[in-house]
């Protein structure tokens, strides 16, 4: 078989099949939530629709070397982390045994030192990687076409090096980790989104949990004020999913800018 180089590595191997999401989410949104059905509901902006599809987004990206290490260090973690359904949220369950000791502006936060069974290293790596996939090929889809080489080198390599565990994680990127605290949550998964070269953020969503990085200190002065004089780079947050402006704009697209299509239009026309 054909040998090619490894995107984070730069070793030649026979490459991976990598996700740009975790297959396995796929998975659990279609199986676990309702209405049950064989697939998740695929909402895309820069096709102007909605339909049901198990199609996922991958490319031969990594080396079989790589592709283990993003597993082992991050991702096999946190998706056992995140919501399986209203009853099996693993990660608001710890948060809701742990008290946050981080207050600002009437709200509280929690320190990673504040949830001692949780190994919050392996929820860095993870954003960490899906931050760097995004960013570090064509992904062939249009609708995060933009994220394609965006990421400035000042965040890249030492990102890369991170990641291949060559370096400490930069010390200029933070990261929120926001908890749906819903009696009904969302089960939400979304590609990574932003605007790196003018708002120096992305943010994506897994079920039950959303995740924002934001890249140098000015991307959110507040944020990377108190989390330096922290000495941390990521705290934890309950938020709203319903309530958020993510969730609203969202609604917005399907009911009045994406129009569903085959056995989505046709149960949206029985309804």
């Amino acid at each position: 078989m054909t040998e090619e180089k490894c995107e984070l590595c730069g070793e030649h191997s026979t490459l991976k099949k990598s996700h740009l999401m975790p297959k396995s989410i796929y998975k659990a949104i279609a199986r676990t939530f309702q209405p049950h059905d064989s697939a998740p509901v695929w909402a895309s902006k820069s096709q102007k629709s909605a339909y049901y599809s198990n199609s996922q987004i991958t490319k031969k990206l990594l080396c079989g070397v790589c592709e283990d290490r993003f597993n082992k260090h991050g991702e096999k973690y946190v998706v056992g982390k995140c919501m399986k359904n209203v009853q099996t949220f693993e990660l608001k369950r710890l948060l809701d045994c742990s008290s946050p000791s981080i207050h600002l502006n009437g709200a509280s936060y929690f320190d990673p030192k504040d949830i001692p069974k949780l190994n919050s290293e392996k929820f860095i790596y993870f954003a960490a990687s899906i931050v760097w996939r995004a960013t570090a090929a064509d992904w062939g889809n249009d609708d995060i076409a933009n994220l394609e080489n965006a990421l400035p080198n000042e965040f890249k390599w030492p990102l890369q090096q991170y990641l291949l565990n060559k370096a400490d994680f930069p010390e200029n990127i933070y990261i929120t980790v926001c908890v749906d605290d819903d009696l009904d949550p969302v089960p939400i998964m979304s590609l990574p989104s932003g605007d790196i070269e003018n708002d120096m953020h992305l943010s994506f969503f897994i079920p039950g949990i959303k995740f924002n990085v934001f890249f140098g200190a000015d991307a959110d002065l507040e944020l990377s004020s108190a989390l330096s004089s922290l000495g941390i780079n990521m705290i934890y947050m309950y938020r709203s999913f319903r309530e958020s402006y993510e969730y609203h704009h969202m609604k917005r697209l399907l009911n009045s800018e994406l129009s569903p299509k085959g056995k989505l239009a046709k149960q949206s026309s029985g309804s």
